[in-house]
């Protein structure tokens, strides 16, 4: 797998530590770019109890903000580093930027603001469809953490929620690629809805796991699991990602265009701030 640019926009908030920390994991085990990035801007929309924002948002000047972005750099021992500081509206330039350095992969922290009718910046990255996006939450949100430091011979559980349709094959494939590089033990989950009478679910469950087998790479058939569920999309994939003890979970994310996207705005939206460990979402083919 090529990742050769990784964008972590920071906002110097507790939460960056951890996030850059894994930016940094990341750009190591791919010898990858890693771009630092910043926006000077007012409160964020999703942002919805401004004080609260404002206390782990303290104020920056230009050359604050470009004075701790070098302090950081500095900080991260052999790894290419470029700095990037940008003004005005915060996802549109998060957005340019990706674009710009030609980001593989965009780490964000999701803060957990979600408020009616807003969305926060993580939000509004994902919808763009344009780019993997690799997002950790609040501190102590996370009772699991992706190391990607880990030994092969401890392999890190990675959940990958799978509709197995075309649309969501990419993350499948996705997941599989990054298993070769990285120390991750795939787990594909294929949720079926609701119960159908008992031999219909049982000839439904056989299918199901007959199409997954078929998904696992021989290479990668050592370290991969099938796993079929049955009931509601979102408390399935969080109920199989605490009981596995999930360090990432992969799950596609599709252009807001295609009219054949399998994770509504709810699930996905779900899934990002409900998840017990960081979410790897990864853009899905569009509709023609």
């Amino acid at each position: 797998m090529a990742i050769r640019n990784v964008l972590c926009p920071v906002d110097f908030s507790s939460a960056t530590a951890r996030q850059l920390d894994l930016a940094t994991d990341l750009c190591r085990a791919f010898k990858a770019r890693l771009i630092l990035h910043h926006n000077l801007t007012a409160m964020p929309v999703g942002a919805a109890v401004g004080w609260m924002w404002a206390a782990d948002h303290p104020p920056q000047s230009e050359e604050g903000a470009r004075q701790r972005l070098a302090s950081l750099a500095e900080a991260r021992a052999g790894v290419d580093v470029e700095i990037s500081l940008t003004r005005g509206p915060a996802s549109e330039l998060v957005l340019a930027v990706s674009q710009a350095v030609d980001a593989d992969v965009v780490v964000l922290s999701a803060h957990n603001t979600q408020s009616e009718g807003h969305e926060s910046l993580t939000e509004l990255v994902l919808g763009s469809g344009e780019r993997s996006v690799l997002t950790l939450h609040d501190n102590g949100a996370d009772r699991h953490m992706l190391n990607v430091k880990a030994s092969a011979d401890a392999r890190q559980i990675t959940l990958v929620p799978t509709a197995l349709t075309a649309e969501s094959r990419s993350a499948v494939d996705f997941a599989f690629e990054l298993s070769r590089s990285l120390p991750l033990e795939i787990h594909l989950l294929h949720l079926t809805g609701h119960r159908l009478r008992a031999r219909r679910e049982g000839q439904a469950v056989t299918d199901a796991e007959r199409q997954m087998q078929a998904l696992v790479p021989p290479d990668c058939s050592k370290w991969a699991s099938v796993h079929v569920g049955v009931g509601d999309p979102v408390e399935g994939i969080l109920h199989w990602a605490s009981d596995l003890s999930a360090a990432c979970v992969v799950m596609g994310e599709h252009h807001r265009e295609s009219v054949r996207r399998w994770f509504k705005k709810d699930i996905s939206q779900a899934i990002l701030y409900k998840a017990p460990c960081p979410v790897w979402y990864v853009p899905g083919q569009r509709a023609a």
